[in-house]
């Protein structure tokens, strides 16, 4: 029996694996789905003062810059997380990591 679940377990790790850059990236963009409206607000009270048209173009190079850099910048670190996961136990991990960030979205009022 515990030989059948850790073959199990091994054989759905086999099929997550070439694919972590894209569930690394899912994870990271589902983390600032969550979190961006934080990450926005505190933005507004840096810039509430200014004139409108810098507020907008500040507000535009944050989200496209800003976000983008914190994507492009986190996403590796998270895959190389994973792809240090034995096989064993790295399906478990992405399940377990995806319920967590669910719960957090639960948690946040964003489910």
């Amino acid at each position: 029996m515990n030989e059948l679940f850790s073959d199990v377990l091994i054989g759905f790790s086999g099929f997550l694996r070439p694919y972590l850059s894209e569930l690394g990236l899912a994870m990271m963009a589902t983390l600032l789905v969550i979190y961006g409206k934080d990450i926005l607000n505190v933005l507004k009270q840096q810039i509430g003062g200014l004139n409108i048209l810098l507020k907008l173009t500040l507000f535009i190079v944050f989200c496209a810059v800003g976000f983008g850099l914190l994507t492009s910048l986190l996403t590796p670190w998270l895959i190389s997380l994973l792809a240090g996961v034995d096989d064993l136990w790295l399906g478990l991990a992405v399940l377990v990591v995806f319920y967590f960030i669910g719960f957090l979205a639960k948690k946040r009022g964003v489910l």
